[in-house]
């Protein structure tokens, strides 16, 4: 089950690992650099020692500010906090650390009804993943980790993932098989422990919703980036227009997280 990705910290959700993956020129995502999550919010005391452990530097959290509010993250003490929510919120007074001015320079995108296609166009969710490569080009020390999450760690958190990944020069099949590890991972539930503990006839309904919900398709992100490549003929394209990441950003990045 890729138990290599899936990392065991106590009280954590779906955290997992993004090293390891080759890139299109022959190198490799370094190991304890960059990882990825469901919620935080109850993570261990020995779950706080694990990722301090593994040098948690930044905790950047895309979930909404009511999400955010009603379960906060619990990392370790000396772990950076970012809050940039990813989905559009109608709460202009707390939208997490995202510089909300900037937007004012940006022409709005017309909201797509799809969540997924509205997280790649709309302008308040790219200036989301705009912060968060700001963070990830800040986490230039050996050793020192990065972490981004959502509620499950299946659709904000994925489509950063495919984002992060294409950027470092990931396959995009590769980038898809990362995607769809969450539905491995849900999976795994220990499923007869949960009927134990659920002790009435509608437990099956509502294992079925409940592996249904947390669930990813991997169609879902084919039209993502079908959608990117359409607007902007590649995805590197689209990183330099609308992340605003320079020939030279894209060069550190790779340095960083690349070997």
């Amino acid at each position: 089950m890729h138990s290599e990705r899936l990392l065991p910290v106590a009280g954590s959700v779906n955290l997992r690992e993004l090293g390891g993956y080759p890139t299109h020129d022959g190198q490799m995502v370094r190991w304890q650099k960059i990882l990825r999550a469901g919620d935080l919010s109850h993570l261990t005391r020995y779950g706080r020692f694990q990722l301090a452990h593994y040098g948690l530097k930044y905790d950047i959290d895309l979930r909404s500010p009511r999400e955010r509010n009603y379960a906060p993250d619990k990392i370790p003490e000396q772990a950076v906090f970012r809050s940039y929510p990813v989905y559009p919120t109608d709460d202009q007074e707390d939208d997490g650390d995202l510089p909300l001015t900037e937007l004012q320079t940006q022409s709005q995108a017309t909201l797509e009804t799809d969540p997924y296609q509205l997280m790649v166009f709309d302008s308040h969710s790219q200036l989301a993943f705009r912060c968060l490569f700001k963070d990830l080009l800040a986490n230039d020390q050996p050793k020192q980790s990065l972490l981004f999450h959502c509620a499950a760690g299946k659709d904000r958190t994925g489509i950063a993932s495919f984002l992060i990944l294409s950027a470092l020069g990931v396959n995009y099949q590769i980038i898809r098989q990362d995607y769809l590890l969450t539905n491995i991972i849900y999976s795994a539930v220990d499923q007869d422990q949960l009927r134990k503990k659920l002790k009435n006839k509608n437990a099956a309904e509502f294992i079925n919703r409940m592996n249904a919900s947390f669930s990813v398709l991997g169609e879902e992100l084919d039209q993502v980036q079908a959608a990117i490549v359409e607007k902007y003929r590649t995805i590197d394209q689209y990183l330099q227009t609308v992340m605003q990441l320079s020939e030279g950003d894209l060069d550190l990045l790779r340095k960083i997280y690349l070997e």
